[in-house]
């Protein structure tokens, strides 16, 4: 898959607002990704690395993304979004 902006715009919209996931296709190289996103939201904040929490994560900073990995996480990082 070739990532430009516009396909990023798709798989945004594709997130929506209600619980769940998607599947990335298996061709997409996550570091491609992470570098569009980078050009359009800043550099991500990371939430865990190397399994251990960041100490200031909280509500209003990404707790409810660590959720469902429980203490599984090795790295998360996320990118804030409008007001999310």
């Amino acid at each position: 898959m070739k990532l430009t902006q516009e396909t990023v715009n798709d798989l945004l919209a594709r997130l929506g607002p209600a619980d769940g996931y998607m599947y990335l296709p298996s061709d997409l190289d996550p570091q491609d990704l992470t570098d569009l996103l980078d050009s359009r939201y800043g550099a991500p904040r990371t939430l865990v690395l190397d399994g251990f929490t960041d100490p200031t994560v909280d509500e209003s900073r990404g707790a409810a993304l660590l959720v469902p990995f429980e203490d599984r996480a090795v790295t998360i990082r996320a990118w804030a979004y409008g007001d999310q």
